[in-house]
Parts: structure tokens; sequence; C-alpha cells
């Protein structure tokens, strides 16, 4: 499908499904009879090994706009974990884009939908609180039995923070999250660093995920 992503539309839909056996075609006619057009509908047909979303990748790149809509068949087409999901509903809030979840009834436009983005938020940083600890512990506990000598000092929380945020939204590790991490203060992160703290996080975030796509 083409890149519209210089065009302002009203609407912009997004459909996924998670199986080769899975059918498109009622998301996509369910986006139409909601009035997006097929120039903007943008789809993934992911299999349980691979990360890349590059149809949700394009679908946000356009959804750039205050006073546009990104419509979806359900809020799970967004991310592959609850913060994956509430990170990618905060940043569409933070543009003026309005989401519209079909299966759910959901319109985050709407007073009570700004209210869901609210304690959507305060359950993103109670989760990211909650893998922190875990990752922190973790590390504690590798350090008391002689192991990762020096990771830890790396992968700082700012990093942390910013590393899991790049990543649910569908970032590449070396060349996107790397180079990142290396231009925040701090020591120096090595691949085998990030890679190593990576693996960590999914397995934290989506055990039946925690998979290595360098």
């Amino acid at each position: 499908m083409a890149d519209n992503s210089e065009k302002t539309p009203g609407k912009i839909g997004y459909a996924r499904v998670s199986t080769a056996d899975q059918n498109l075609e009622m998301q996509i006619e369910a986006l139409k009879r909601y009035g997006v057009s097929d120039e903007f509908i943008f789809t993934d047909k992911m299999s349980g090994a691979k990360r890349d979303r590059p149809g949700l990748t394009r679908a946000l790149k356009v959804a750039q706009h205050e006073g546009t809509e990104l419509v979806v068949w359900k809020l799970d087409r967004l991310g592959r974990s609850l913060l994956g999901i509430i990170q990618t509903v905060q940043m569409l809030a933070e543009r003026g884009v309005r989401l519209v979840s079909l299966t759910e009834g959901l319109d985050l436009g709407t007073p009570m939908g700004r209210m869901i983005v609210h304690i959507m938020g305060a359950l993103a940083e109670y989760e990211r609180e909650l893998i922190r600890e875990r990752t922190m512990a973790g590390l504690e506990q590798a350090r008391r039995e002689g192991k990762a000598h020096g990771r830890p000092v790396a992968m700082t929380p700012e990093r942390t923070d910013l590393a899991g945020k790049m990543l649910d939204e569908g970032a590449h590790i070396l060349k996107d999250v790397l180079p990142a991490l290396q231009a925040l203060e701090g020591p120096k992160v090595s691949r085998s660093a990030l890679y190593a703290w990576v693996k960590e996080y999914r397995a934290l975030v989506d055990p039946d995920e925690a998979t290595d796509d360098r």
C-alpha cells in the first residue's frame, strides 16, 4: 500500500491479524463502513515470531495532525503488551489525534474517552515502575551471584525507560534504540549489554514473545 504520509486525511484505519490463517477483510470492511477510505487503511499480517509492524508504523506516521482520527478494530491491535498499547494511546492523545476502537465502542475523543486516557496513563506509570523494580531486583541478584558486572551501570533507569518505550513502539534495537541510549549521559552502552537487557525486558513484559530480532 502506498505511503500517504504527506496527506492529511480525516480518518486513518489500521487492521492486524496475528496468524497466517486469519483474514483481514472483516476488519477492513468495518473500517470502510466507519468512513475510512481505502488509501488510508494500513494493515499488518503478523506471525508469532515477528515483532515488526510496518503497517502500524505507517499509520502512526500519517496520524500526526490534531483533529484526525485513528480507527482500529480493537485496542489490542495497537501493541503486543498492555504497556505498549497504553503508550501508543498516550502518544496519540498528545498529538490531538482521536482514537476510535470499533469493537469496544471506545471513542477517546469524548469526555469519557479522555478520562480513560488518564486512567491508562496512571496504569502505564504503575507498570513501568513494576518492570523497573523487577529488572533492578534481577540485576541485584545477579550482582550478588557474581554475574553481569558493569551491565546494571550502563542500563540506567533513564535508559531503561527510553528503551522500553521505543521497543513498544516498534523501534529497531540497533538502528534506533542503541544510538538513542548512547546519546544519553552515562557509561557507554554496548550492543551485548543492550541485547541482554532487551531479553530480560521482553521476558517481563510478554514472556511468550521474548524473542531476539536483531
